[in-house]
């Protein structure tokens, strides 16, 4: 499937709170589909998904490195293109609601935390200490989208 096709699907399961200030990206360069994706809020990045960028920031040549390092980290890089289009993928064609909250892969539970078919009381229900950290970003900005809980600056760092 497309990338715009799939775009269009995840964007169409997204809360009307937050529909219209997330959104997903992916840009893809060369024959190779190496590339990256990410996710906005108010036209602004907070989730960098690319792994080419990591390898540059790790002094490591771009190819195969060892993964275990890559995945060690928790921030710009943790996740490639692909793990996007996957988490993507299994959101809108594999998972109910509830089966993406409690997904291992954090990013589809990421995606979860903005699905419209989650209600406010299961979000507020949620473990926050256990959640990846972008889950736990999206889950705050969910809630305060639907007035439920405010933001506070020390969530959004």
């Amino acid at each position: 499937m497309r990338w715009s096709k799939l775009r269009t699907l995840v964007r169409e399961r997204l809360a009307d709170s937050v529909a219209d200030r997330v959104d997903i990206h992916s840009a893809r360069y060369g024959a190779c589909g190496c590339g990256h994706a990410w996710i906005t809020l108010d036209g602004k990045v907070i989730a960098n998904f690319c792994t080419r960028a990591k390898y540059v920031a790790l002094g490591l040549e771009p190819g195969k490195p060892n993964r275990k390092q890559i995945y060690a980290l928790a921030d710009f890089g943790e996740f490639s293109r692909q793990d996007a289009y996957e988490a993507c993928w299994a959101f809108v064609h594999e998972l109910s609601a509830e089966q993406a909250l409690g997904d291992e892969d954090p990013l589809v539970q990421s995606l979860a935390m903005l699905d419209r078919r989650v209600g406010k009381r299961r979000l507020r229900a949620l473990d926050e200490a256990s959640l990846h950290p972008l889950a736990r970003r999206l889950l705050l900005i969910r809630l305060e989208a639907e007035q439920g809980a405010p933001l506070t600056s020390a969530s959004v760092a």
